[in-house]
């Protein structure tokens, strides 16, 4: 639109230091010095409006572009009628702006199409009233070449921007179908195939998010640990599909007891995580009960040899980390492994919360070594 309006200046410049037919009255003179500077003003006013208003709706722009264009057409009519010696300069111009108007402006082929077709009319109509009819039709060429070329320009560049839409419409679905996949590819490699719970990689990365949102939001935080009970003696008396049944009881109960914002985990064979956030100690202690009591209350599908259901049962060990404290994942993990020792120490089937403590990595491997072996002393 800028480079449009830019041309259509330029012309409206030339076209008032074109010289005046020396035959003028000095009423048509008047008139047409008038027309020559408001074809100026109205270029400027048109070129400041569109440099000034940037969030155009695309009916409007389509409707200020086709108004404009046609005010400032409209505008040569004047020149036609009034100034014959130079009338063949002026539909020249004239045609030079709607020509411009066809294949910088980005019309839609149907606006282009009756937009060239009406003034074309109403030059050939400003022609017959300023000359002869043989005159007039002596610059029908001139009005079909120009016709043709902006109609045909048009067409051609509306398909281009249709083609290219297009393909930018098929590349952004094929990019918003390329991100679902890699979403459901990122979702799988989270997730357990055998109970559909998170595992170890996705905690520990989701455990560093949570120590963030603690500690801004100033709440407490804490991790559950479950391992279930004679796992091994299951398998061994009734078959590995007992044992994964097992395992898929405790993620039900787990999934059906926790809220929605806290993140269960398979982190090994027969033990679980729950990682659980805005917590505090009593609250914790209820959950990790009602998690015990949920296992003890669901029996497997099998049977034992007196046809009675079999029942599994959960150790728990649990801490809570408050939001001022700097304990890694291991940390917390080597502090509850050794209250999870204590339940099943203690016989299973209970809770156990403990206090989080740093883990000790520092370990003299040398004083485990003979004296006479150790090469630096």
């Amino acid at each position: 639109m800028v480079a449009h309006y830019s041309l259509c200046i330029v012309i409206s410049l030339i076209t008032y230091f074109l010289p005046n037919s020396r035959d003028f009255e000095d009423e048509s003179l008047i008139l047409l010095q008038s027309s020559r500077i408001t074809l100026i003003v109205l270029s400027l006013i048109f070129l400041w409006r569109h440099a000034r208003k940037k969030d155009w709706v695309p009916k409007k722009l389509e409707f200020y572009k086709v108004w404009t264009s046609s005010t400032l057409l409209i505008s040569f009519f004047p020149f036609l009628y009034s100034d014959k010696v130079h009338y063949d300069v002026y539909l020249h111009q004239a045609s030079a702006i709607l020509l411009s108007m066809n294949l910088l402006l980005w019309l839609t082929t149907t606006t282009a199409v009756a937009t060239n077709l009406a003034f074309c009319l109403m030059f050939l109509g400003v022609c017959y009233l300023g000359d002869s009819p043989v005159e007039a039709m002596q610059e029908f060429p001139i009005l079909l070449t120009y016709l043709f070329v902006g109609t045909f320009g048009n067409v051609i560049m509306n398909y281009w921007r249709t083609m290219d839409y297009r393909d930018k419409r098929k590349l952004s679905g094929a990019v918003l179908r390329l991100k679902a996949k890699n979403l459901h590819i990122r979702m799988i490699s989270n997730l357990d195939d055998l109970t559909d719970l998170y595992n170890r990689r996705y905690l520990i990365e989701q455990f560093d998010i949570f120590k963030k949102r603690a500690r801004r939001h100033k709440f407490q935080m804490a991790l559950v640990i479950l391992d279930l009970d004679h796992l091994k003696e299951i398998n061994d008396k009734y078959g590995h599909m007992a044992g994964d049944d097992a395992l898929q009881t405790l993620s039900a109960v787990m999934k059906s007891r926790v809220r929605s914002t806290d993140i269960c985990a398979r982190i090994g064979g027969d033990e679980f995580c729950v990682l659980l956030d805005s917590v505090d100690p009593k609250s914790l202690k209820t959950l990790c009960e009602s998690l015990r009591k949920g296992v003890e209350s669901h029996p497997l599908s099998i049977r034992d040899s007196n046809d009675k259901p079999v029942n599994i049962t959960v150790s728990i060990g649990a801490a809570i980390l408050s939001y001022d404290e700097d304990f890694t994942f291991d940390d917390l993990y080597q502090s509850i492994d050794s209250g999870l020792y204590k339940s099943k120490s203690s016989g299973r089937n209970r809770v156990t919360i403990v206090e989080a403590t740093k883990l000790n990595t520092k370990v003299d491997l040398s004083a485990s070594w003979p004296e006479e072996v150790r090469i630096y002393k």
